[in-house]
């Protein structure tokens, strides 16, 4: 929901151009109401115990993915249509 005046997205385990490297790293739902945790709480330095302690959270994300094909085969018709 990212979509005003430079408004970016970040890719999962991107390093920020920040002191003390920060790491954007997917979080668990419970998590975010935990007020210690900011957008400078993990580094390159602690990310690798996060990860080897609770594993990845965004782990068999992959399973949810979607197929873009019949969408994409909708907005064709949708597009020859409207051209009629």
């Amino acid at each position: 929901m990212r979509n005003a005046y430079a408004q970016t997205s970040v890719a999962p385990y991107a390093v920020r151009a920040r002191p003390h490297a920060p790491v954007a790293t997917p979080l668990e739902w419970g998590e975010l109401d935990d007020q210690g945790i900011g957008p400078q709480h993990w580094t390159l330095r602690n990310l690798p115990d996060r990860l080897s302690d609770q594993g990845d959270p965004w782990k068999g994300l992959s399973r949810c993915r979607r197929s873009l094909g019949p969408a994409r085969r909708r907005l064709d018709l949708l597009s020859r249509e409207d051209a009629s």
